[in-house]
Order: structure tokens, then C-alpha cells, then sequence
């Protein structure tokens, strides 16, 4: 186009002027036609490289919302997170998320960018009648140049700050509701882009597995909870209960001998007495929730001893305790956090059901095998009615896992002894 133009300049001008100062005019015009022309493609390439950069951090703001949703397990800390992530991937003043519930009211109104003091004197929770109402009903993504625009916009209340442009998008799991992510006021433009809403739909497709999952940890923990009430009132009604219930029979019948049979009677309730104490440990141990299952991260050497003083402190119970320091570095991490979860299942079941007043922990080498034994003095049990019981299943799966073997050496009346051995690191290797 610049050619034909000075094509036809010199035609224009060769008859009025002299040849030399149309060229000049010539040379003149196509020097400014050339740097009009660089100059607009320089514009171009810029606002082609800024667009890039836009992108690229767009992206990188995706990347780091995915990896920090994904890491968190809390839903209402997973509801702000999105809602502060949205506003800084679109670059808005304010961002929101309302969650729904079954009648279509607001349940939960999340914000970003609006002060608790603003919130308050806002007042009440939004109804979701106008444009939120519309966005969840459609289940569509909105962009707005101005909110007012919209057919459905009912306005803001009192002490509401001004909006402008709007961008809202449905987050969804698997064709689900989960609740509207609101965007309003774009920054450093009139109005949210298509990237912007690219952006904004990615990231509340993120924002829906972040949310369910946090939804899943929170359901399992209840059931986790429900199941461990079970588990101790099974084992009140099983122990406690019972051995209290044998107690009132024994201090019964003392009450009835102690006329005739005085010495006999002292005999029964020293042994009433006995019961009691032990008991009273048990209910400790469950009042405290005793659960000694964290430390696995420890070296032996120090984890162990923690276990003996957590009976000892709990269960009023003499735990002796042997660790040898060269044993213990001889285990790689997986052997020495089954050995730690075997020693805490064999001492909780010391505590809980043995009856004992003396038990012990070793650690040590014998003949190019890893031991760890748990042992106590206690009333012992029958090994085969037993063997789903006691959290035997678990110590000899942990056992298995490892290359190692599990012994329980048990009868009524003779205590109970439980003996993990395993290979040494050098033996283990193949």
C-alpha cells in the first residue's frame, strides 16, 4: 500500500515541481510511511508479548491455586482459599462464593476483598433471588460489562460497595452443584476477558475436587470417630464393665462373711481391691485416649522409652525398658516404624487387658536377627480363642509387610510375651 502511494505522489507531483524536490518529497513521505508502519508492528509485537505474559502468569497462578487447594483437607479453609485465588488469578477488587442449599437459599457466603466491618454492616446473607439466583439456576458462566445490565440484577443493598463488571461461574463435580464463584470489579479493565473466564472456569474446576475431597476427609474422619466410640464401648463392656460388675460380687460377698469369716474376708477384698486398681487404669488409659501410635518418625532409641512412659504414667504400670542403640540403626525406616506400631499395639494390650503390674520392652540383636519383645506379668489369655483379637491380626500383618515373624507365647494365668524378630539390613538385602 505504501508503494502504490508514492507511485502515485511522484505522478501527482512531477508536472508542478522540479524532479529533485519531488524526490525529496517522495523520500520524505516513504521514511514516514516506513517508521508508521514499524511503529505500529512494534505496538503489536508489545501488546502480543504483554498478552503472553499475562498468560504465563495466569498459568502459574493456576498451577500454584491446584497444588495449594489439593493440599489443604479443611472445607471451610478450601472455600476462602478459592475465593482469594479467583480474585488474584482475574486480577478483581472482590470475589465471593456462595454455597446453596437443597431450598436454593444461601448457606454459606464466602468473601475476598470486602473487610469484616464491611461485611457486618452489610447485614444479612444474600437471598440468592437476583443474579446470584439466576447463575444457579442456569448453572451457565456469566460475564458482564456491567452488573446492571443484566435483566437479573435486583441491585445492592444499603452499605453494599459498588460493583461494576461481573464474572461467575458454576463449580461443579461430576454434573453437581457445589456452589457459584462471583467475581466483580476487574482491576486494570472495563470488563473481565476471555482469559479471565478461561482462567476462572479452570480454576473452579480445581476448586470442585479440592472441595469434594475435603467433604470425603471430613465424612471419614466422622466415620473414624463413630467407629473408635464403638471399638471402646465394646471394650468398656468387654473389660472394665465386667471386672467392675466381678468386683460388686466380690465385695458382696465379703460383706456377708465378714462376721463369721473375718480373715477370709479381708483376703476377698484385698483382692477386690487388686481389681479396682487395675480398673481404674483402664478407665485412665481411655479417659486420656491413650493412643501411642505417633513418634514412628523417631529413632528406637528414643521412641520406645516413650511408649514405656506413657504406660508407666497412664496405667501406673512398671514398664522396664532395653533399647540397643546398635539394633535400632540397623533398622531402614519401614522396618523401624513396624517395629515402633508392634511395640505400641503389644503395650496398649498390656494396659488394657493384662491385669499387670510389671512389664518390659527390649530391643536387641541375636544372631543376625532384630528382636523386639513386649512382656508382662498379667493374667495372659488364650492365644487360639484370640487370634482376631488383641490387635494380633494388625501386629502380624505389620510382621508380614516386613520379611519379619510374629510370636506370641500366652496362656491364662502366665502372662503374655510377644517377640518380633527380623533380618538385619545387611541380611534383608537379596
Amino acid at each position: 500500500m505504501l508503494i502504490a502511494l508514492l507511485v502515485a505522489l511522484d505522478y501527482v507531483l512531477e508536472p508542478v515541481v522540479e524532479p529533485t524536490f519531488a524526490h525529496l518529497v517522495l523520500m520524505v513521505v516513504g521514511i514516514a510511511g516506513v517508521l508508521a508502519f514499524s511503529s505500529a508492528i512494534f505496538g503489536r509485537f508489545t501488546e502480543l508479548y504483554r498478552h503472553d505474559e499475562e498468560q504465563a502468569a495466569r498459568l502459574r497462578a493456576l498451577n500454584v491455586s491446584g497444588i495449594s487447594l489439593t493440599s489443604e483437607l479443611d472445607t471451610a479453609t478450601v472455600l476462602q482459599r478459592v475465593v482469594d485465588q479467583a480474585r488474584d488469578v482475574a486480577n478483581a477488587k472482590y470475589a465471593a462464593l456462595g454455597v446453596f442449599d437443597e431450598h436454593g437459599d444461601v448457606e454459606q457466603f464466602i468473601t475476598s476483598g470486602i473487610t469484616a466491618e464491611e461485611r457486618a454492616r452489610i447485614g444479612a446473607l444474600p437471598r440468592g433471588r437476583g443474579l446470584l439466583g439466576v447463575l444457579q439456576h442456569d448453572q451457565v458462566t456469566l460475564r458482564l460489562r456491567r452488573i446492571s445490565e443484566h435483566p437479573g440484577s435486583v441491585g445492592f443493598p444499603k452499605d453494599h460497595p459498588a460493583m461494576t463488571s461481573f464474572l461467575g461461574t458454576p463449580i461443579l463435580f461430576r454434573g453437581v452443584s457445589l456452589g457459584n464463584l462471583y467475581l466483580t470489579s476487574k482491576q486494570d479493565a472495563d470488563e473481565f476477558s476471555a482469559d479471565d473466564e478461561e482462567a476462572i472456569r479452570t480454576l473452579a474446576a480445581q476448586a470442585a475436587i479440592a472441595i469434594e475431597n475435603a467433604r470425603l476427609y471430613e465424612q471419614l474422619e466422622r466415620v473414624s470417630v463413630d467407629e473408635e466410640r464403638h471399638r471402646i464401648g465394646m471394650e468398656l463392656h468387654d473389660g472394665v464393665i465386667q471386672a467392675l460388675y466381678a468386683v460388686s460380687l466380690q465385695v458382696e460377698d465379703a460383706g456377708e462373711r465378714l462376721a463369721t469369716e473375718p480373715a477370709a474376708s479381708a483376703k476377698v477384698l484385698d483382692r477386690a481391691v487388686d481389681r479396682l486398681n487395675a480398673a481404674i487404669a483402664d478407665l485412665r488409659n481411655y479417659v486420656l485416649g491413650l493412643r501411642p501410635v505417633r513418634g514412628s518418625d523417631r529413632p528406637l532409641t528414643e521412641s520406645l522409652p516413650n511408649l514405656a512412659e506413657q504406660a508407666r504414667t497412664n496405667a501406673l504400670l512398671d514398664v522396664q525398658v532395653s533399647v540397643s542403640p546398635d539394633a535400632a540403626a540397623s533398622l531402614d525406616p519401614i522396618r523401624r516404624e513396624a517395629s515402633f506400631y508392634i511395640a505400641a499395639d503389644a503395650l496398649g494390650n498390656v494396659q488394657r487387658h493384662a491385669r499387670a503390674r510389671r512389664a518390659w520392652l527390649r530391643l536387641f540383636e541375636e544372631d543376625s536377627t532384630i528382636v523386639l519383645e513386649v512382656g508382662d506379668d498379667g493374667v495372659g489369655f488364650d492365644y487360639e480363642r484370640a487370634m482376631d483379637g488383641h490387635g494380633l491380626r494388625n501386629m502380624r500383618e505389620r510382621a508380614f509387610s516386613v520379611g519379619g515373624r510374629l510370636n506370641v507365647n500366652t496362656a491364662p494365668g502366665q502372662g503374655s510375651r510377644v517377640r518380633f524378630e527380623m533380618p538385619t539390613r545387611e541380611e534383608a538385602k537379596p
